[in-house]
């Protein structure tokens, strides 16, 4: 598979020759320059306006329908995942969040080759732990996206509810498995409403 070229015709497909341009001069300065901050982007940005007018392109772009998970990255990784993975295969999912800085992420990710390739994230507009409604946000696209796969998620304690289970559970229908880390103190015990 020609990667690049696979990505090349993937964002024509999505973006404008203008919005490809963006792009590539972002990508540029951010392996570049080594920073994400807009303001420092926009400083850097070879465009011929105010200053103001640039850090507005800039912000406007990062905001395009376009460029959205669902409509941009999601094709992308269906790609991916069929050109790597046969339909008898078991992916595997990792679910953590990563606090980094300021930014709270919660993230799913697919396990290939000793690397997990990010699939689908939230940035959380809390410090610390994520709650159910913000894991199944997470989850639920994924699971829609790869429905055609068995899938066993994998998740540490943060991720030890008993109602995630259960929700996970009543999604084996689609061959969704899990492996969720429990507490130490955490007791077990079968029972007929959720086990």
């Amino acid at each position: 598979m020609n990667r690049l070229g696979f990505y090349q015709d993937h964002i024509e497909q999505k973006l404008s020759p203008s919005q490809v341009a963006t792009l590539q001069i972002l990508l540029y300065l951010i392996s570049v320059y080594k920073t994400v901050q807009i303001s420092k982007l926009t400083s850097l940005f070879p465009l011929p306006i105010q200053s103001e007018s640039k850090r507005k392109h800039i912000q406007k772009f990062l905001t395009l329908k376009e460029l959205s998970l669902p409509i941009f990255w999601f094709p992308l990784v269906r790609i991916m995942v069929e050109k790597v993975f046969s339909l008898t295969s078991e992916l595997i999912l990792i679910i953590d969040r990563i606090q980094w800085q300021n930014t709270n992420i919660l993230m799913i990710s697919v396990a290939w080759k000793k690397r997990a390739l990010p699939i689908y994230w939230k940035i959380l507009d809390h410090k610390g732990a994520s709650n159910l409604i913000e894991q199944q946000a997470v989850i639920r696209p994924v699971l829609r996206l790869l429905k055609r796969y068995k899938i066993i998620i994998t998740a540490d304690r943060e991720f030890h509810s008993i109602f995630l289970s259960h929700w996970l559970k009543k999604s084996q229908k689609n061959q969704v498995y899990f492996v969720l880390r429990q507490r130490k103190s955490t007791s077990i015990k079968r029972g007929k409403k959720y086990c």
